[in-house]
C-alpha cells in the first residue's frame, strides 16, 4: 500500500526544534528493539529524541476548514519523544523509530499505518516560538528541558545544557524508517496482512540553528533498568515539506 506518490506535490510542512541524547548501551540490549532486515549503523548506540512539533498537513487542514471555517491549533502543534536506532538498510543509513509517544491523539493514531509505534503520553518541552524568539532563543548557557509521562511514570525525563553552537550533527538524523506491520483480526498470531518497510520522503529541507551541549537523562518504564552512557547532545532545529510516505520493500510479497 503507497500513502502518497513520490511525484506529488508536498503536502505536509513541519518546523521541530529537537532534544537529542546520544547513547552508548549494550548491542544486545538495542538488538531486542530493532527487527529484521534492519542492522546497526552504529552498533551500540541508541538515540532518545524530545521533539516540540508545529506541522501543516494539508489534506488535515483542508477537513478541519471545511468543518469548522478555521484549522483548529489541536491539529498543528504536537510534542513527542521518541527512542531511534541508528541503522542501515540495504546498505542506507537512517534510523528506525522504535518507539514514539505524543501528546495529540491524531498523532498516535496515524503513527501504526506509518509503520511506527506510538502511544498517547503527556509531553512536555520548553517551546521557542517564533514571537518569543525576539525577546528570548535559545543561546549558549540555556538550559533546555522535556519528559515524557505516562500513567505516573516519567519515561523520559531530560535536559540539555547549550555549550557551543555548531553545525548540523549527522545527515541521517532525519531519515525515518518505520516497518508497518498489520495483523489479520481473525488470525492475530498468523501471517500479516501488510509487512513493509516505509521512508518518509522529504521534498525539502531548512536547517536552522544546532547547539551542542551537556545532555543529562533518566528513564523509566521499559527502559528504567537500561545500562547507558550520554556520549554526546544536541538542539537542534528543523523544517522540511513532504509529499508523503515510500514504501521500499513490500516484505510479504517478497515471501510470496
Amino acid at each position: 500500500m503507497v500513502l502518497k506518490e513520490e511525484g506529488a506535490a508536498a503536502r505536509r510542512h513541519v518546523a521541530e526544534n529537537i532534544i537529542s541524547l546520544r547513547l552508548k548501551m549494550d548491542p544486545q540490549t538495542i538488538a531486542r528493539y530493532l527487527p529484521a532486515p534492519f542492522t546497526p549503523n552504529r552498533e551500540g548506540e541508541l538515540t532518545v529524541m524530545l521533539a516540540d512539533y508545529y506541522g501543516h498537513d494539508e489534506d488535515m487542514v483542508e477537513q478541519a476548514e471545511a468543518a469548522a471555517q478555521f484549522v483548529y491549533p489541536y491539529y498543528t502543534t504536537m510534542q513527542e519523544g521518541l527512542i531511534s536506532i541508528p541503522c542501515k538498510f540495504e546498505g542506507k543509513p537512517g534510523n528506525y523509530l522504535a518507539k514514539i509517544w505524543q501528546d495529540r491523539d491524531w498523532g498516535v493514531q496515524r503513527g501504526p499505518m506509518l509503520g511506527y509505534d506510538t502511544e498517547l503520553a503527556e509531553v512536555h518541552i520548553n517551546r521557542f516560538p517564533g514571537r518569543l524568539r525576539k525577546l528570548y532563543a535559545p543561546h549558549v548557557g540555556s538550559k533546555i528541558k522535556g519528559v515524557v509521562r505516562q500513567n505516573g511514570d516519567n519515561l523520559i525525563s531530560g535536559w540539555i545544557e547549550l555549550t557551543e553552537e555548531v553545525s548540523y550533527p549527522e545527515e541521517e538524523y532525519m531519515v525515518c524508517y518505520g516497518r508497518r506491520q498489520i495483523e489479520d483480526m481473525l488470525d492475530p498470531e498468523g501471517e500479516k496482512l501488510i509487512d513493509d518497510i516505509l521512508i518518509e520522503h522529504h521534498d525539502s529541507e531548512i536547517k536552522g540553528q544546532v547547539f551542542k551541549g551537556i545532555g543529562h537523562l533518566k528513564l523509566g518504564g521499559f527502559m528504567k533498568d537500561w545500562d547507558y552512557e550520554v556520549i554526546d547532545a544536541y538542539y537542534f532545529e528543523i523544517g522540511f515539506s513532504t509529499s508523503g510516505w515510500r514504501v521500499l520493500k513490500d516484505l510479504k510479497q517478497q515471501r510470496e
